[in-house]
């Protein structure tokens, strides 16, 4: 079974405008949508659109809780096993006219309590089972999360990782299956700055040697690289024409290599068919659909970098 986490999830509220959105100034919508949002959820949905079950877990609460619950209904594989608490689920703005801007909530607190209640079900988890921890983490939660990381991975769970780099850090002696990053967030793990390529290649290679057994970096939402035991690779995104919608391109991305790993074990091909998953999102409305996914494989390559 695989297992997504997003510990501070959101109802995306998203505003659609004909025209430019002019600050100051009273603006109407042409179209208003909602969502249920959070990386690990994402990761659930792409899984969702190839038939592969997932279990949702993450923390809800308030009067937000059964109307993101009521939205995930119509996604037939994704199994909500949320843990619920005393606040109130964070509603996220997302405005569109040409262009993405983001009003982001900071989103409810959560108790060692609540946290308990999580870990719970992690452990119960076992050797087979994937469980992705998704998204941003409350830093006073750290050492409960690093804690409950760590007994999975001992468990023989195999754990991804795309969440807050000093998370990361502290789980990568125990050998984390999958950690997916972003350049800014490699060089904050690593504690240096990671701008150019090479920086990228160099870093990605070390967090591999240090303990993760596969590592993917998103840079501009346009290229990706997977290190893994057969050595670096490399492939884009997005072909030449305009991107719909790069949001959820690395979620993705994270989801199918999850996918086609079950079936092949293999890192490489896995990763190719991840960027497709990717690319079907940057060329869609929302995230990728199976039909738009299987539509970039044949076009899709990786490349190795010596």
């Amino acid at each position: 079974m695989i297992c997504t986490c997003t510990l501070n999830p959101s109802l995306d509220y998203y505003m659609e405008f004909n025209q430019n959105i002019e600050p100051g100034k009273y603006n109407r919508s042409s179209l208003e949508y909602y969502e249920a949002g959070g990386k690990g959820i994402n990761i659930s949905i792409v899984l969702n659109n190839l038939m592969i079950p997932t279990r949702a877990y993450g923390f809800l609460g308030g009067f937000t809780r059964d109307f993101y619950i009521q939205l995930l209904q119509k996604y037939e594989y994704v199994q909500p096993n949320f843990t619920y608490i005393d606040g109130h689920t964070r509603i996220n703005v997302k405005l569109q006219d040409g262009r993405d801007t983001d009003v982001n909530a900071t989103g409810p607190y959560i108790t060692h309590r609540d946290m308990a209640h999580l870990r719970a079900k992690v452990d119960r988890l076992d050797v087979g089972d994937y469980f992705v921890l998704a998204g941003q983490s409350p830093s006073y939660l750290t050492e409960d999360i690093i804690d409950m990381l760590k007994q999975a991975i001992e468990n023989g769970v195999r754990v991804v990782l795309d969440t807050n780099p000093d998370l990361e850090r502290a789980c990568l002696e125990t050998k984390p299956f999958l950690l997916k990053t972003t350049p800014d967030e490699l060089g904050a793990l690593l504690e240096r700055t990671v701008s150019t390529k090479e920086e990228i290649v160099a870093g990605a290679r070390e967090v591999h040697e240090r303990g993760a057994r596969n590592v993917i970096v998103v840079w501009d939402k346009k290229n990706a690289l997977l290190v893994c035991e057969e050595g670096t690779y490399e492939c884009g995104l997005v072909r030449e024409e305009k991107t719909i919608n790069t949001v959820g391109t690395g979620d993705s991305l994270v989801a199918g290599f999850l996918m086609n790993y079950l079936r092949s074990s293999d890192a490489r091909d896995s990763f190719r068919f991840g960027v497709c998953c990717g690319s079907a999102t940057a060329y869609s409305k929302g995230l990728g659909t199976r039909e738009k996914i299987e539509s970039y494989y044949e076009s899709t390559q990786i490349q190795k970098i010596d």
